[in-house]
């Protein structure tokens, strides 16, 4: 959250200065180079900057990204698959079976294994320095996306703090609150940023409810996975139907209610795992480009989407009331059953679809009607 606001801030300067691209590529390796030194005194076991370097760093790199329209598509892509599959590609890495093993002489144990990612960031910035650099960057974005892309962050963050103080089940309290007030954006935002707001609600809606987020395929399945989110964000780019990608959300999501209805989850396991992916790829690149602070608070929505995982962290650790058992169920978990959750985001999807279709419509100019008569 914080460096969504950092990135927005990144963008208002960049674009008041119509600074040319060469100075985006610095800011971007800058950011990435602050995001090594977070990487790497997390590995020496300092921690007193890290916050500060890892949120400038990642602001950065996303004001970066996210700068150009045509690089906004593949940022959310790679935002998406760090947040449904970051977890599961660490969990597929072997670790060390002994205590010992921990015990590392190498200052910074981690860069090495990803020394060939960290070149490719590098030379893709070149790249980019050079095929684009002398051209300026646009003009800065209307009020209103400025205010999305601080309020959304913003938002997200009151809303996390306040989970210990809210009545009820803070989990509906935060859904309920996260669906009105996307809705609103999209409503209130010009067209192309609330069709976006509105793709990213079904998209969010697909996550809260995913019973695959937690534990899922090996490195193989979550390579086919990551491959079929890239191919529908590729598809999605060159057809434009966000509706189409939204009515394909609802699908995964109502699939949610077949193990209920035919004895047997394998329905619901299949649409998760591989229809889910290609549907938000396809929302994801038929919905872009927007303004660019449009795109940046809403980077938030899917990291507070995935906290309504659902996961069970006591089980078979023994008695839950002493020592590490000692955990308890995430404050997001969706309470009101699997059924209910699952028509609810199916619900929220297809409003999505019927106001994305709704806002694509020409609505006619009264003005001039009166001065056609």
């Amino acid at each position: 959250m914080a460096a969504a606001l950092v990135a927005v801030a990144i963008v208002v300067v960049l674009s008041r200065l119509r600074a040319r691209y060469l100075v985006v590529v610095a800011v971007g390796i800058a950011g990435l180079a602050m995001v090594v030194a977070v990487a790497a005194t997390q590995a020496a076991g300092t921690s007193s900057v890290q916050s500060i370097l890892g949120g400038v760093g990642a602001g950065l790199l996303i004001a970066t990204a996210v700068i150009r329209p045509e690089g906004q598509r593949w940022f959310v892509v790679g935002a998406m698959i760090a947040v449904l599959y970051g977890f599961r590609i660490d969990q597929s890495v072997e670790i060390p079976r002994r205590y010992g093993d921990y015990l590392s002489t190498r200052t910074v144990p981690d860069l090495p294994d990803s020394w060939p990612l960290l070149v490719a960031a590098v030379l893709a910035l070149l790249a980019a320095g050079f095929v684009i650099g002398q051209e300026r960057v646009e003009p800065v974005p209307s009020r209103r996306a400025l205010a999305v892309g601080a309020g959304v962050p913003l938002g997200a963050g009151a809303l996390v703090l306040a989970m210990g103080e809210l009545p009820g089940n803070p989990s509906v309290t935060v859904a309920v609150v996260a669906v009105v007030g996307l809705t609103a954006l999209g409503w209130w935002l010009p067209r192309p940023d609330g069709v976006y707001v509105l793709a990213m609600l079904a998209v969010a809606a697909v996550i809260a409810v995913d019973p695959s987020v937690g534990d899922g395929p090996d490195r193989v399945g979550v390579s086919v996975q990551i491959g079929l989110m890239a191919l529908g964000a590729f598809v999605g780019a060159m057809y434009r139907a966000p509706v189409a990608g939204i009515v394909l959300c609802a699908m995964v999501t109502v699939s949610g209610l077949a193990p209920a209805l035919l004895d047997s989850g394998a329905v619901a396991e299949f649409a998760f795992r591989f229809a889910a992916p290609t549907a938000i790829g396809f929302v994801v690149g038929a919905s872009l480009p927007a303004a660019s602070a449009t795109v940046i608070g809403l980077s938030v929505v899917p990291v507070l989407a995935h906290s309504f995982e659902r996961r069970v962290l006591v089980a078979g650790y023994g008695d839950p009331e002493f020592g590490w058992p000692a955990v308890e169920a995430d404050a997001y978990t969706v309470a009101p059953g699997p059924a209910s959750a699952f028509l609810a985001a199916t619900v929220t999807a297809l409003g999505c679809a019927a106001l994305v279709r709704w806002r694509r419509q020409p609505v006619a100019d009264p003005l001039v009607h009166s001065v056609g008569r």
